[in-house]
C-alpha cells in the first residue's frame, strides 16, 4: 500500500490521460458490481469519469460514496463486465470488493456527480494505492491508436507510388481516426507525436 501526494505515480498513470479501468462498487444490499469506465487523471489523487445516465455504478456510488478503481492489463475482464459478470470474482479482504486479477487497485471517495447534458461528470479522489506486482501498465487507447497510425502511415508511400488514390484516401482516413483517439485520450507527449504525424499527411 502507498500513500503519497502523487498517488497516481504508483499506478503509472499520467495527468491528463484517459485510462480504461474497471470500477467496482456495492449496492444497498451489499451485492458487488463491476463496470468498465474511462477515467481521466486530473490531479495528484483526483480523477473524472463520465456516466451516461443513472447507471448501476453511479447509483451505487451515490448511495455509498465510495468505490474501487481496479487496474487490469488484459482486455478479457472488460468483456466479462459487459456480457458475463458471473465469470468475475472479487476479493473481500477490505470493506469494498476488489476485482480478482487486478494488478493494482485504489479505493476512492465520490466527490461530486454533476449532470452535464446527456451524461454525468463524476469527480472522485483516491485514498490509497495497492499494487500486486511490479509496475502497473494501465490500459490507455492512445498508445495502441498511435501505433496503428504509424503502421498505416508506413503503407502510404507504397499506394501513392502505385497511384491507388482510393487506397491512399482510406489509409489517411484510418490514420486520422486513430489520431483523434490519441488527441482525446493521450498525455501531452503522445499528443505531440500525434500532431507531428498529422502534419505529415498534408
Amino acid at each position: 500500500m502507498a500513500k503519497s501526494l502523487r498517488m497516481f505515480n504508483f499506478l503509472n498513470m499520467k495527468v491528463g490521460a484517459l485510462y480504461e479501468v474497471i470500477i467496482t462498487s456495492i449496492d444497498d444490499r451489499g451485492r458487488p458490481h463491476a463496470a468498465p469506465m474511462g477515467v481521466r487523471i486530473v490531479g495528484d489523487s483526483a480523477f473524472l469519469m463520465k456516466s451516461y445516465g443513472e447507471t448501476r455504478t453511479l447509483s451505487n456510488l451515490k448511495a455509498l460514496g465510495r468505490g474501487v478503481l481496479n487496474v487490469v492489463d488484459e482486455v478479457e475482464p472488460f468483456f466479462y463486465c459487459i456480457f458475463e459478470q458471473s465469470k468475475l470474482s472479487f476479493d473481500w479482504s477490505t470493506e469494498l470488493p476488489v476485482l480478482r486479477g487486478a494488478v493494482a487497485w485504489s479505493p476512492f471517495n465520490l466527490l461530486e456527480a454533476s449532470k452535464k447534458g446527456d451524461y454525468y461528470e463524476v469527480s472522485c479522489s483516491i485514498t490509497s494505492v495497492h499494487v500486486k506486482r511490479g509496475k502497473p501498465k494501465p490500459l490507455c487507447r492512445a498508445e495502441s491508436s498511435l501505433l496503428e497510425s504509424l503502421i498505416h502511415y508506413t503503407r502510404l508511400r507504397y499506394y501513392e507510388d502505385l497511384g491507388l488514390k482510393e487506397e491512399v484516401s482510406k489509409l489517411k482516413s484510418l490514420i486520422l481516426q486513430h489520431l483523434d483517439i490519441v488527441e482525446r485520450t493521450g498525455w501531452p507527449r503522445l499528443k505531440s507525436l500525434a500532431k507531428k504525424l498529422k502534419k505529415k499527411l498534408h
